[in-house]
């Protein structure tokens, strides 16, 4: 890591931190069926994946929830064309610190459920998650603590589809009165 790198990571976590320390969220479990709202934080770079996050969401949607997208695409082109909102590197400012009025916008959503669907570190979404005002927040595992109350270890070598296949096995089972052994 440079030393340029390590400076913007510096001011990233006390920015963050500060942030955090100003929120005030009641959390709290919500049963997977009786959630009407879910937002899901996605990366939106490889088209494979954003495939497979859109099929989710359509599923969903088809039980009867109002699900709302936020992907990140890891570059600076400009006016992409995607039937979900997104932000880009352009709206990440030095401190590595998202901002945008749709970012903001998704972090204030109060969402019965917050599902980050992606796989590595990727601090400008931990950081929407973080400071996110929904009641559960649920994603990979991650060293930032702060960012999910549902933490899913997810082996280096399965995809996004595996993690699709863990998040809802383990929202299915929030609350509910069986319980079986996960997959």
């Amino acid at each position: 890591m440079s030393i340029i790198s390590k400076i913007r990571s510096y001011f990233f976590e006390t920015h963050l931190n500060q942030k955090l320390s100003q929120i005030k969220v009641n959390r709290t479990s919500v049963e997977f069926d009786k959630a009407e709202s879910i937002g899901i934080l996605f990366d939106a770079t490889d088209a494979s994946n954003r495939d497979k996050v859109l099929a989710y969401a359509q599923k969903m949607i088809k039980n009867g929830k109002k699900v709302s997208l936020l992907g990140f695409v890891k570059n600076k082109q400009k006016d992409l064309s995607f039937s979900f909102k997104y932000f880009t590197l352009n709206q990440i400012n030095w401190k590595m610190v998202p901002e945008s009025a749709e970012i903001n916008q998704f972090m204030n959503r109060k969402f019965d459920i917050l599902i980050n669907l992606y796989l590595g570190k990727i601090r400008s979404i931990e950081y929407i998650s973080t400071l996110s005002k929904a009641n559960l927040r649920v994603g990979p595992f991650s060293e930032n603590s702060n960012c999910f109350d549902l933490m899913i270890d997810i082996p280096n070598n399965k995809g996004i589809d595996h993690l699709i296949k863990q998040v809802d096995f383990f929202l299915n089972r929030i609350n509910s009165p069986v319980y079986e052994a996960a997959v």
